[in-house]
């Protein structure tokens, strides 16, 4: 089973990190320039290389910004990791990232590239009505899904269980909350719940949580996108991490 990957970057990070690519694609009317990366990665793997029209490129990943680059890859080997072998050998400081049912992939790729920025231990959402990792989700991310452990959970609940049974603390982000997170003092392991476009964070999810905070508007917003809120929420509970 085949699907495309495009994107000068995200294409670059999948060659650097893994073995998933099996053919890259280069539009042979652009600045090949720029495909340095990409055509030095494909020959240390033995790669074929199509230098094919512009035509051809959006056939095959339709209206989309590929940069003029695709690579097709083995969806095959892209394994779900599993979040109880990861707790088992990793005993070092956590932060996990929990997306409650994100649909939008640009939303989860934006989250990537946060989770990415902040050295986070992964991202865990639950397997339906989400959002996997798809080649939109590669673009915008960046390459940071090369980076950043993901887990696809069947039962998000019993996940957050299995969490508070290794000592991490979870958190919510909610703008219903009266508790700010800049009242809050975050130390040892945690996760931080985000919520859905729209739904926000769901009942049964939110009840798992031991602490719920909202970030503080000042201006005529109500609201922020779930990405941008993920992005500020993270930023501060690294920085209080860090003084620990």
């Amino acid at each position: 089973m085949h699907n495309y990957l495009y994107g000068i970057h995200a294409i670059e990070s999948a060659l650097s990190k893994t073995n998933e690519i099996e053919q890259i694609y280069l539009n042979k009317d652009g600045n090949t320039s720029k495909f340095t990366k990409i055509i030095e990665y494909a020959q240390q793997k033995k790669l074929i290389v199509n230098f094919v029209d512009r035509n051809h490129l959006n056939k095959m990943v339709g209206d989309v910004i590929h940069q003029g680059v695709v690579a097709k890859q083995n969806k095959n080997q892209k394994k779900n990791q599993d979040i109880e072998d990861f707790l088992e050998s990793n005993k070092e400081q956590l932060f996990f990232l929990i997306l409650d049912e994100v649909q939008d992939p640009h939303n989860l790729g934006a989250c990537f590239r946060i989770a990415s920025a902040f050295n986070l231990s992964g991202i865990i959402a639950p397997k339906n009505n989400s959002v996997g990792i798809t080649p939109v989700v590669e673009k915008v991310a960046s390459g940071s899904v090369n980076h950043v452990p993901f887990f696809q959970v069947t039962n998000l609940s019993r996940t957050i269980d299995l969490l508070k049974e290794n000592n991490i603390f979870i958190y919510a982000a909610d703008g219903y909350s009266d508790f700010s997170i800049y009242d809050e003092k975050f130390s040892g392991n945690v996760a931080l719940v985000m919520g859905s476009e729209g739904k926000g964070i769901r009942r049964l999810t939110k009840e798992k949580c031991d602490v719920i905070f909202s970030i503080p508007m000042q201006g005529s917003m109500e609201s922020l996108n779930v990405s941008v809120a993920t992005g500020i929420c993270i930023s501060e509970i690294r920085r209080k991490l860090s003084q620990f």
